[in-house]
């Protein structure tokens, strides 16, 4: 059966397996809406950016990923030199174990003798791992200087070992280009979240953009810092563990500002892509988990973040007291061991009116009524703290006596145990 690619918006029934976040980067989130052809486009157009970038490229070193290669990619490659000897050309090349070690590029220079008739002096510098290939370079300078090949017999060769070289390397980094990879996991994460997306005015827009790979239009949408940016996600650090191996995609809706996507690559970019003008609800809140070391992709929502990151909710009451006396009595009921609140069998606390009649909502739906009215502040040790005022009268029964206190306002106490 036919349906539409996400990249060409064209039908197919020829799809593959496309890594929202590149595979090469340690990507486990998998979609299978882009066709065979766009997969294939996107890979040397649009990830190879991204994949390949230097601070990429670092980062795969350290963390191990080879991707489809299997190849640990060398982030030291090219030629470098020596800081004390200029002429001394080096290239950092990795050995079995994947450690950089220094190699030594052959040099041959020439040198013409100040006295007539002293010949030409010939200096070649080569590095010790090729000293079995100096007899085949000494030939090709024979034929060079038309000199018979024994005329280097007793060549004076040396050894010079460098404990520690210095070396002097030159990077070159992509400022621009590589957003567009960022652009794609965002637009790709969105269209496989948000119900509706993928027909929004600007979804349409930036699918030509990566069909196409309009590099300069990219910062038309990927504008919310330079991808380097971590301090975009400082507001998250309490729930999100930015310093694990974990790739994050957050997704966030808003009926004035429209749709934004924050995407956290561990050790390599962080940016905002600004996916939409159009409404969205307030309430939409999606975070996308790829955790580098388990080898998995999990999306969350709002209330699986509270269950994962907070403790239960523990709810303290405030109360009002019509006299000293009954104040007294409550402080009197509540330092027995047996103190405590009626609740049904499901958790919840159910409430009363002032002659005990029981009311048809219980405690979290009137709370739920004043959620425009709550107050929030950070809880010590981590975590939130809300307020409710209680704008009904209502009230809840003591155990065991099964007396009524009046309850005023709930403080509602989300201590964090754990980050995403």
């Amino acid at each position: 059966m036919e349906k539409l690619c996400i990249i060409c918006r064209e039908e197919s029934d020829n799809f593959s397996d496309e890594h929202v976040i590149p595979d090469a980067l340690g990507g486990y989130y998998h979609i299978y809406t882009v066709c065979k052809k766009c997969n294939s486009d996107l890979g040397s157009s649009v990830d190879a950016k991204l994949v390949n970038h230097q601070f990429a490229e670092f980062q795969r070193y350290l963390l191990s990923l080879t991707g489809k290669s299997k190849k640990l990619p060398n982030p030291f490659s090219g030629t470098h030199h020596l800081s004390e000897d200029t002429s001394k050309k080096i290239q950092l090349r990795l050995d079995e174990e994947g450690k950089p070690v220094p190699y030594t590029i052959t040099n041959v220079s020439y040198e013409e003798s100040e006295n007539e008739g002293s010949g030409t002096k010939v200096s070649i510098c080569i590095d010790a791992s090729d000293e079995k290939k100096l007899d085949g370079i000494l030939k090709k300078i024979a034929n060079k200087l038309q000199v018979p090949i024994e005329q280097f017999e007793g060549i004076d060769r040396s050894v010079q070992k460098i404990e520690k070289p210095n070396i002097k390397c030159s990077l070159s980094i992509d400022l621009a280009e590589f957003k567009i990879g960022l652009l794609k996991i965002a637009y790709e994460f969105s269209v496989d979240t948000v119900e509706g997306y993928f027909s929004d005015r600007l979804a349409i827009e930036i699918s030509k953009i990566l069909k196409n790979a309009e590099y300069d239009s990219v910062e038309n949408f990927v504008s919310i810092g330079s991808g380097f940016d971590h301090e975009i996600f400082d507001g998250m650090r309490d729930y999100l563990d930015l310093e694990s191996k974990k790739h994050y995609l957050v997704i966030v809706g808003s009926q004035a500002r429209g749709l934004v996507c924050l995407v956290h690559l561990h050790g390599m970019f962080s940016v905002g892509v600004c996916l939409s003008n159009s409404p969205y609800p307030d309430s939409l809140a999606v975070i996308g988990v790829n955790d580098i070391e388990q080898r998995s992709f999990r999306k969350i929502y709002p209330e699986q973040l509270l269950k994962e990151v907070f403790a239960p909710p523990e709810l303290r009451f405030q109360y009002y007291f019509p006299t000293e006396y009954a104040a007294q009595e409550f402080l009197d009921m509540q330092a027995s061991d047996k103190f405590g609140f009626h609740s049904t069998e499901t958790g919840t606390t159910p409430v009363f009116d002032r002659q005990g009649k029981l009311l048809s909502s219980d405690l979290y739906s009137k709370m739920k009524e004043s959620e425009h009215l709550v107050t929030s502040e950070a809880l010590d040790g981590g975590g939130i703290v809300h307020k409710f005022p209680i704008q009904d009268e209502l009230f809840i029964k003591i155990l065991p006596s099964g007396k009524l206190v009046q309850v005023i306002a709930v403080r509602e106490e989300l201590r964090q145990i754990a980050k995403l």
